[in-house]
């Protein structure tokens, strides 16, 4: 699938726009995802610099190596990308880098290749849920990671750091894996549905990427909500109604505001762009509605 640009409909409406920013993002990658294109536009509207937003199949990285690649015909000032780990991107980025495009990576990093980053310190991230989730669950039990981004180093990023402080200091729980491909909805109700009739000892659930819904379901329909604890990352409209309804746990949040004004920042500063990890919130149900506000960027969503 082609990168679909909404450049015409959604940039600044500012009259005198000179600076071009290309922002590369993952289709169909969950509402988080979404908000973040909305930011970047809202950072370039309020910083006057044209946006230009490009959404491509998620975890194809031939798809993302043809948009990065098609930036060099449009020579925007920087780009901005949630990077794959795979051969292609590495190629396409290496070329950028040659013509002197500035680059950051965003959300999910790409490490060995000279660019910036902005987002959270992922494997903190998934120890911070471990930490949490073994004393959740008084340390026994099994506990299951559910993850699809086998190509996201955010995603491999979480998942080892949940598994190394589990290991050290919750050896008694045993961490299951469960690959949910795609994270397409049906397919991991399904998979944690055979989990939880083939594991009575399951006590709780880390869900590293997006479609905690369908977990969620799952459990409903197992009748152990209020016993099975439920992890996930970052907070959206969907993620609160379930942590207000009791039915997740704990949100390992980033402010996708905070990512896009930060690397319209670094791109736009003409300094060397530089690493910059944005803070891990841990939201519950109490403090749910101090962390979530999108009301800024209700016209610039999709």
């Amino acid at each position: 699938m082609e990168a679909r640009s909404d450049l015409e409909q959604q940039v600044s409406p500012v009259s005198s726009l000179t600076d071009l920013i290309e922002v590369i993002l993952p289709e169909n990658a969950g509402n988080s995802t979404r908000y973040l294109g909305a930011f970047f536009r809202l950072a370039g509207h309020r910083s006057g610099v044209a946006i230009k937003v490009n959404w491509v199949d998620r975890m194809n990285p031939a798809a993302l190596s043809a948009a990065l690649l098609g930036a060099l015909e449009r020579r925007p000032q920087g780009v901005a990308f949630q990077a794959l780990d795979h051969p292609l991107v590495h190629e396409a980025v290496a070329k950028l880098r040659s013509e002197g495009m500035r680059l950051t990576t965003i959300v999910s990093d790409l490490t060995g290749e000279g660019v910036g980053y902005v987002g959270m310190d992922n494997r903190a991230a998934g120890r911070t849920a471990a930490l949490l989730m073994g004393n959740y669950c008084i340390g026994s039990g099994s506990v299951a990671i559910v993850w699809s981004g086998q190509l996201s180093r955010a995603h491999e990023e979480r998942e080892s750091g949940f598994r190394a402080l589990m290991r050290a200091e919750f050896p008694a729980m045993m961490v299951k894996d469960i690959n949910s491909g795609n994270d397409q909805p049906e397919e991991n109700f399904r998979l944690i549905q055979e989990l939880l009739e083939s594991d009575k000892s399951v006590a709780g659930i880390y869900c590293v990427g997006a479609g905690p819904s369908a977990i969620v379901e799952a459990v409903k329909a197992a009748n152990q909500i209020n016993r099975i604890k439920i992890f996930a990352h970052n907070l959206t409209h969907v993620t609160r109604a379930h942590l207000l309804a009791s039915e997740i746990d704990i949100v390992i949040h980033q402010s996708m505001q905070e990512i896009a004004d930060r690397a319209l920042a670094e791109i736009l500063s003409g300094n060397p762009i530089s690493r910059h990890a944005v803070a891990t919130h841990v939201i519950t149900r109490e403090n749910a509605l101090q962390h979530l506000d999108i009301n800024a960027i209700s016209d610039w969503l999709d």
